[in-house]
């Protein structure tokens, strides 16, 4: 908003500074002044109002009140009696109605008769001019000297050319065009609010005048408008037309309901002292219930508390005083009541932001908070699940979000085997029509997508699944899920992908330290109803004590089917919530043995169908406490052994930590396994 200097000082007894340093001091304490300009004996602040103040601040009045509290005085506030001709009454000469009164919260009019229109004066074209707004006669160039002054935007009518004098607040209907003051015939739409006469709009509510009723040299007779429109509706039609006004301006930020008749007395008396002319007695004011002026409870101490300052009380109240606030003490602290121009006080901490404003924001050093911090308690759950993220990603594991919907075909192939899956109520599509049940889902079809550019694919994923509960409502579970596969030929020879997908969970369980997992045989429970999601030979279900987490195997081949996928896939899902309970963060300490280590080697012919884990289980039986680790490194299938054998390969490291083991006491424990091995009725290689 540009503002004149020298009308900043008409408003304020204390002599102003300079212009240069009122400038300075509007931007310490209260707006941003963007540049100072001279023009002809004048200069005019480029000043930068917020639109939380937009209010009571796009006006000199406004801007004069907050450079008087800067400067510790008070803004004269002038008040005007208007002289009126009681023998012409107002409602003889003009009726008002307001039908949308939704958009329209007050409609104030003064009629004025016999003015005669001109050229305003030099001192008044060359204010206007100096502020950006071009001289059009004396009336109308005294509406605009009001509205520069109060913020209230005002509007003159050729009282005569207003048919019927009757003038409504209306909707424009359908088809309805008006003509604006610059000349442009615009269609209105029937959102759109307009001043209407009997016969046709007269203008564009609180955003632009019409041709219909302008102010003109014939002009003898005046209706002036002084309104309080809604912002939302201004600003839309504002938009819509692309037509941006001062008044549109001041009204798109909201303005007070109890401005217009203070505007209204100002711009008749100005209008006498311009074009002279005669006021009809009374003011045409229509209006729903206004409000009340705006009020906020406060005490000393709660400032200063919400600023971290030990400002005085005296000086709280002096500083209100000087910004137009009104104090009165109570039993709870000081009832402070707000200019009719300030709608943004509500709170303690609104006065407390005026106060500190004018005591200076440069003044208030900055104080950290004292106060005991206590530290949160330890969430075993986000902690479990950083944890899984850092070993399957040092697993050679990419990580994916996937959404938490799956679709039709998904559900469909499957038939019932989800009985509690949740439908959902607004789909966005049918390929999101039910919350997954499981992540593997979405990880086949990544596994699809993958397999489009790469070879190898190895995912996983953290997230939630769903499933309806037996008597109401959704269980939502998170678990932990992965799957690799690869195209590259030889990679896997039928078994790798499961053993591998068991190593990860293996190394899990290490991480997480939970050392008494074991892998059940699969058996699918009632929900699964057939066996087309895991292949029933290559899976096995994870548990510890008899509590089941997780399950790990290979997908079946109908699943595969669904997918298009051709490749073999194993994958796993692990329950995150059971994770986190088993999950043992602090580890006991072993020390480095220090004493040499002795490696055999063993070879075990077995039936196909024994398992590995049984196989494990007698040979670390047998070897006892100097047997430090056994692992796995080979499965033999084929050629020199019959169809129904398989031949399990295993390391075995022996280690003492009291001593340096002898090849006799190794041979002893080897004996010892050998024998073990074979009262199973096991063919032992060595």
């Amino acid at each position: 908003m540009k503002v004149s200097y020298k009308w900043l000082q008409e408003y304020i007894a204390k002599k102003l500074p300079t212009p240069e340093k009122t400038a300075e001091l509007l931007t310490m304490y209260t707006f941003e002044v963007e540049g100072v300009e001279k023009v002809k004996g004048d200069a005019v602040l480029d000043v930068k109002v917020l639109p939380n103040r937009a209010h009571d601040c796009l006006s000199h009045f406004g801007i004069a009140r907050e450079l008087a509290a800067i400067l510790k005085t008070e803004a004269k506030r002038v008040t005007v009696k208007v002289k009126e001709q009681k023998k012409l009454k107002v409602n003889n000469s003009l009726k008002v109605a307001i039908q949308e009164s939704e958009l329209c919260a007050r409609y104030a009019a003064r009629v004025m008769y016999g003015v005669k229109i001109g050229p305003s004066p030099k001192w008044l074209t060359q204010r206007l001019e100096a502020l950006g707004q071009r001289s059009i006669n004396n009336v109308v160039d005294a509406t605009n000297y009001v509205m520069l002054a109060l913020g209230q935007p005002l509007h003159a009518f050729d009282l005569d050319a207003v048919a019927g004098h009757a003038i409504t607040v209306r909707k424009a209907r359908v088809g309805e065009k008006i003509t604006t003051l610059d000349g442009d015939t615009v269609a209105l739409a029937a959102s759109d609010l307009v001043i209407a006469d009997t016969e046709a709009p007269l203008a564009i509510a609180g955003i632009k005048g019409g041709k219909k009723a302008e102010v003109t040299a014939h002009t003898i007779n005046i209706a002036l408008e002084a309104a309080t429109f809604d912002s939302v509706a201004v600003r839309k039609t504002s938009r819509r037309l692309n037509l941006r006004t001062e008044s549109s301006m001041r009204f798109e930020n909201g303005l007070s309901s109890l401005l217009p008749p203070e505007a209204l007395d100002a711009v008749a008396s100005l209008i006498v002292e311009l074009a002279g002319g005669e006021t009809a007695g009374g003011v045409l004011d229509v209006h729903a219930k206004l409000p009340s002026l705006q009020t906020a409870l406060f005490t000393a101490e709660g400032v200063n508390k919400l600023l971290g300052t030990d400002i005085a009380e005296k000086e709280m109240l002096l500083t209100l005083k000087r910004l137009g606030f009104t104090t009165q003490k109570t039993a709870k602290g000081f009832l402070v009541t707000a200019p009719k121009e300030r709608l943004d006080i509500e709170h303690q901490a609104d006065i407390a932001e005026e106060i500190a404003r004018m005591h200076g924001m440069m003044h208030i050093t900055s104080v950290l908070p004292e106060s005991t911090l206590i530290p949160a308690e330890q969430n075993n759950a986000i902690i479990t699940t950083d944890n899984i993220r850092a070993a399957c990603a040092a697993l050679g594991l990419s990580e994916v979000y996937n959404r938490s919907f799956i679709g039709t075909r998904h559900m469909g192939y499957f038939h019932n085997r989800y009985a509690s899956v949740v439908s959902v109520a607004n789909p966005l599509s049918d390929d999101q029509k039910y919350l997954r049940p499981s992540l593997l889902f979405a990880l086949l079809d990544n596994v699809t997508e993958n397999f489009k550019h790469e070879k190898v694919v190895r995912l996983f994923e953290v997230g939630n699944t769903f499933a309806l509960k037996e008597k109401r409502g959704v269980r939502e579970q998170t678990m932990v899920a992965g799957i690799i596969t690869t195209k590259e030929k030889g990679k896997d020879d039928g078994r790798g992908l499961f053993y591998e997908a068991k190593g990860i969970t293996d190394a899990l369980f290490e991480k997480l330290g939970i050392d008494d997992a074991w892998y059940d045989d699969y058996l699918p429970s009632p929900e699964y109803s057939d066996e087309r999601f895991w292949h029933r030979g290559r899976t096995a279900v994870i548990k510890v004590g008899d509590a089941t987490i997780g399950t790990v195997g290979e997908a079946a081949p109908a699943l595969l089917h669904l997918y298009d996928i051709h490749e073999r896939v194993a994958m796993f899902e692990l329950d995150r919530a059971k994770l986190a309970e088993l999950a043992q963060e602090k580890r006991a300490y072993q020390p480095i043995i220090k004493f040499p280590a002795v490696e055999r080697d063993i070879a075990v012919v077995v039936p196909a169908e024994t398992k590995i884990d049984r196989v494990q289980y007698v040979l670390e039986v047998a070897g006892g406490e100097l047997l430090l680790d056994s692992d796995l490194f080979d499965i033999y299938e084929g050629e020199h052994l019959e169809a129904t054998q398989k031949s399990l390969a295993f390391h075995l490291i022996f280690q003492s930590p009291t001593r340096t083991l002898t090849d006799a006491e190794v041979n002893d424990v080897f004996k010892k396994i050998a024998g073990a091995l074979k009262s199973e009725e096991w063919d032992v290689r060595s």
